[in-house]
């Protein structure tokens, strides 16, 4: 086992539970579904978070190849991978039937999950440049591509503005941009 692999073996294994904490609070939410009005938001927050969680995924196994084992890493990875488990777990209520739509869950909880998705992509940003030690690559931080760029604003407008239609159309349009990666980098780059 490499040194990478030992430290990425704590940092993956956080986050497949972060995946299966999202994949069974939907299952537990369809389940539910006859007593429960599911609505839009939170299964499509919770696809989202999905995908994020994948990319998120292989962009930290890509980037943090040269990362040394030692303390200060191994921590600062424990933190974004915390954050992104803790992120997941507030996607969907502990006990769905407690609301009266998942739709009104999500209006009081989505900026726990959409700040953590936030905090874990500027975590694995800076893990990465410190491990690097390439400080220029925070320029482009945001505005590396333009689809980067879009995908930051909208998350940072739907931490902001509470109101459905906002976070609808902020979800659509991060799933229309989950998809088009998920298309255009199939293979390696």
């Amino acid at each position: 086992m490499s040194a990478f692999e030992f430290f990425f073996s704590l940092f993956g294994l956080i986050l497949g539970l972060a995946i299966a904490v999202v994949i069974g609070g939907l299952s537990d939410v369809l389940r539910e579904r006859t007593r429960i009005k599911v609505g839009w938001l939170t299964p499509m927050l919770a696809l989202f978070v999905l995908f994020d969680l994948s990319t998120l995924w292989v962009n930290a196994w890509t980037g943090m190849a040269d990362i040394q084992v030692a303390y200060s890493p191994f921590v600062a990875a424990l933190l974004v991978a915390g954050i992104y488990f803790f992120a997941a777990s507030m996607i969907f209520p502990k006990t769905a039937t407690d609301w009266p739509s998942l739709d009104d869950y999500y209006m009081g909880h989505y900026r726990w999950v959409i700040g953590g998705v936030i905090a874990a992509n500027s975590g694995v940003k800076l893990i990465d440049t410190v491990a690097d030690q390439a400080w220029t690559s925070l320029l482009t931080w945001f505005a590396g591509t333009p689809v980067a760029t879009i995908w930051w604003i909208v998350l940072i407008v739907m931490w902001a503005v509470p109101r459905r239609r906002v976070q609808l159309v902020s979800l659509v349009v991060l799933l229309l941009i989950a998809l088009y990666a998920l298309v255009a980098y199939w293979g390696p780059q």
